[in-house]
């Protein structure tokens, strides 16, 4: 994981400078913009990995239950999350074709670096690395030319980017937070007690209640409710919402809520919920005018 954080391109005199600046161009504007494609990346290692834990059926909470070789899996659904977003089509040879440019997308979560296989040497790679211990992500661009990568190959042929050759990464977020599994940041009791409260209303009522300004992807949601419909568990009408807007307590969802979570100073990611009590007459105020607290 480089160090830094945010966007830091290529100098303009690198020989992959205008390639680059133009791969980064078309997805920028694929995604909406760097702000949206930070606010995504919060919650896009998060929805994945989450997945892949699938509390839900398997009664895991953490990164460090998986499987080896569902870690392994995860850089193949990186790829099939990641041709989603940007609406993109499979490539003939590689991963991803963007514009006139096939691309391939490696990606590590263990901190050793990405696997270059023959057919993408020289090609366009789109790299992702996340450090789950610390929530941290990187997001880059390399034309992986063999001057880039290291001597030699594994058994499948496959080569990583040399020490060196990571000076010729253009990052487009590195070093970035993306959002915690909240399950790692309560303790074991708290966690035990949500899970066994009776009823998916209640226990995603008490989550929201005692971990508030706490991003909760949409995936944990349906792992917390454990039951038909767990959206209904959040919502007005028989939700959580209607526990909680009494207290003075909202449940807030970026893709409804934007407007009032980034006035609120929260940090958010795509599809993410969070709790938030008002601090200040004005906070009450805009709360209560959006119908999130009584």
């Amino acid at each position: 994981m480089t160090s830094g954080q945010g966007r830091r391109p290529l100098d303009p005199s690198h020989q992959d400078y205008i390639e680059l600046a133009a791969l980064e161009h078309d997805l920028l504007h694929a995604v909406g913009g760097q702000m949206l494609l930070e606010e995504k990346l919060r919650s896009f290692f998060r929805s994945a990995i989450d997945e892949v834990i699938d509390t839900a059926r398997s009664g895991r909470f953490l990164f460090s239950q998986l499987e080896k070789t569902e870690k392994t899996y995860l850089g193949t659904k990186f790829e099939i999350l990641l041709r989603d977003w940007l609406q993109v089509p499979k490539g003939v040879i590689l991963d991803l074709r963007i514009g006139d440019r096939e691309v391939d997308v490696k990606s590590t979560t263990a901190g050793h670096g990405w696997m270059i296989p023959l057919e993408a040497i020289d090609r366009y790679c789109i790299l992702l690395a996340i450090d789950e211990a610390k929530a941290r992500c990187a997001f880059g661009l390399v034309r992986a030319r063999p001057a880039y990568l290291r001597q030699g190959a594994n058994r499948d042929r496959k080569t990583g980017i040399s020490a060196a050759g990571r000076d010729n990464i253009w990052w487009l977020a590195s070093d970035f937070p993306y959002t915690r599994n909240f399950w790692s940041l309560i303790p074991d009791e708290s966690r035990l007690e949500i899970i066994a409260c009776p009823g998916g209303t209640r226990r995603v009522a008490m989550l929201f209640e005692r971990y508030q300004e706490m991003a909760v992807s949409r995936v944990q949601i349906v792992a917390i409710a454990a039951q038909d419909d767990p959206m209904r568990r959040v919502r007005r009408n028989g939700g959580a919402r209607d526990i909680l807007a009494p207290k003075g307590i909202a449940i807030l969802y970026s893709e409804y809520d934007r407007e009032i979570m980034t006035a609120l100073g929260l940090s958010f990611g795509y599809r993410e919920f969070m709790s938030y009590a008002p601090k200040t007459a004005a906070e009450a105020s805009l709360l209560r005018d959006a119908g999130h607290i009584d």
